[in-house]
């Protein structure tokens, strides 16, 4: 066993070393293959069962400093032999390094695998940097002199920085496993509310029905038009205006009926909820922020509902207040059970 975890040893600072001294751009497909394999050892030396052979029976001599000297001569290896432990703790550094390295630029899919390595090693205290930097880091371009490297700043508000909603769940899941408050809100804070999260949001949702919405008009002009063709009691272009009044009352209507429903939604609402005055826009918007913020609140808070509000500690208090600063609320009294 120690010989193949000294293997494994070699095998992971091989992979990191191809690509931190990557004579030039190393490409998504070997940062994704290296981070992959990280992942493959990473799940088997954590499904291995750890066994302790039992002791055996030994003089007081054998014990003894000389002995233990002989034996280290003998086995010279012995010395460097490599933890479980510490193989999980390296993947886990070198993981990092290769991310942060500035040549490597940090796409969905490899943020993805990096994510879900951290994860499984329990070790999620980098999250926030990594976040940040799939926003930040500049994008590494080669340049028309061999052998260098140029670097272009890019926008961290555009929709395609924003993270996907898969990652930033399983983000904020693994910083809850490990119970850390401070990193679970650091975790929310740059994923959901993010300006290009909300960006991305609008155009993956809200784009097409306001298409629809903008071309309805025209929609309601050209049926309205063929309706007074099959009418004869008034004159053709008073019954198109007629017509296309009525039509566009209608779906304007039903669209407002629909988009108060949608926003001020709350049967999903478990412990907290969103504070009065809140926009219905904002509401829709930052469902997802204040879906994770409710989350943590059931990790961290009392399991059984009757205690609920009753938590006492610092990190309780600075939790509610970061969360009243963000326009919501923890444990509405009005809201509980016993107090309608």
């Amino acid at each position: 066993m120690p010989e193949d975890l000294t293997k494994l040893h070699a095998r992971v600072e091989e992979l990191s070393t191809v690509i931190l001294r990557h004579p030039a751009i190393p490409s998504e497909k070997e940062v994704l293959s290296a981070l992959e394999v990280f992942q493959t050892i990473a799940k088997t030396l954590l499904s291995e069962k750890t066994s302790t052979p039992p002791p055996t029976k030994t003089s007081t001599t054998t014990s003894t400093a000389t002995s233990a000297l002989l034996s280290a001569v003998r086995n010279p290896h012995s010395q460097n032999a490599v933890s479980k432990a510490e193989l999980l703790a390296l993947i886990s550094d070198r993981a990092f390094e290769i991310l942060e390295h500035k040549p490597v630029f940090i796409t969905s899919p490899i943020l993805d695998t990096y994510i879900s390595l951290q994860s499984l090693l329990s070790r999620p205290e980098s999250f926030p940097d990594i976040l940040d930097l799939y926003r930040y880091k500049p994008v590494p371009k080669p340049s028309s002199s061999q052998g260098t490297i140029t670097y272009k700043d890019q926008n961290p508000d555009k929709p395609s920085a924003a993270v996907t909603p898969a990652t930033a769940s399983a983000a904020i899941d693994a910083a809850i496993k490990v119970r850390d408050l401070p990193l679970a809100i650091a975790t929310i804070e740059t994923t959901y509310c993010t300006r290009a999260y909300k960006r991305a949001k609008f155009l993956r949702t809200a784009l097409l029905p306001l298409t629809g919405v903008a071309l309805t008009p025209i929609a309601a002009y050209t049926v309205a038009s063929r309706f007074s063709d099959w009418q004869s009691t008034m004159d053709p272009s008073d019954a198109t205006q007629l017509a296309m009044a009525g039509i566009l009352t209608y779906t304007s209507a039903v669209a407002t009926v629909g988009y108060v429903v949608m926003t001020t939604a709350n049967d999903q609402m478990v412990r907290v909820t969103w504070a009065m005055g809140m926009p219905l826009w904002e509401r829709w918007v930052r469902e997802e922020e204040r879906a994770a913020v409710d989350k943590v609140a059931q990790a961290w808070g009392f399991k059984s509902k009757d205690k609920w509000g009753l938590e006492d500690s610092d990190e309780w208090e600075d939790f509610r207040e970061w969360a009243g600063v963000r326009g919501m609320v923890l444990d509405r009294v009005e809201l509980m059970e016993g107090m309608e």
